[in-house]
């Protein structure tokens, strides 16, 4: 019986590990090819930009797939442009340290149409997490902090 329960759990855990190694190879397949991401400021995001957003936030899209969408940025609280989060990712990649700290936020359609056409916003080295109501109205060009934590960059 206790030969079992050890055979058991070594194929149990034989398994897992596939698991995280196919997880792993898509992750390393989508970081090399970070050349081909951030090359503009369209918010419009090219495959192996939507690849690597489906691949990172890959836990909390709900359904969502960033392929052909529409999505802006927010740094530190003032919007941003996925060329400057692609070559911040691209610095921290060599440097061996991990992505930075984001937030997804996906839009439905009122808040889309709200947004000006965006489907989502990252926001990205961002001190507190916004209320999505405030993340439509920065990108609507207002600045509703009440405490002065954020400055919008013109």
């Amino acid at each position: 019986m206790k030969i079992l329960a050890i055979v058991v759990l070594l194929c149990s855990s034989v398994n897992l590990l596939a698991n995280v190694g196919e997880s792993c190879e898509i992750e390393v397949d989508v970081i090399d090819q970070m050349n081909n991401m951030g090359g503009d400021e369209s918010s419009l995001l090219n495959q192996y930009e939507s690849a690597y957003f489906n691949v990172i936030f890959k836990d909390s899209l709900k359904n969502f797939d960033f392929t052909g969408k529409n999505v802006a940025f927010i740094h530190r609280g003032a919007k941003s442009n996925k060329k400057e989060f692609f070559e911040m990712e691209k610095e921290r990649r060599q440097e061996g340290l991990s992505r930075n700290h984001c937030v997804l936020y996906i839009f439905d359609e009122k808040q889309k149409q709200e947004s000006g056409g965006y489907d989502a916003c990252i926001t990205f080295w961002c001190k507190i997490a916004m209320p999505k109501q405030e993340i439509i109205k920065k990108l609507q060009g207002k600045n509703t902090s009440k405490h002065g934590f954020f400055f919008w960059k013109k």
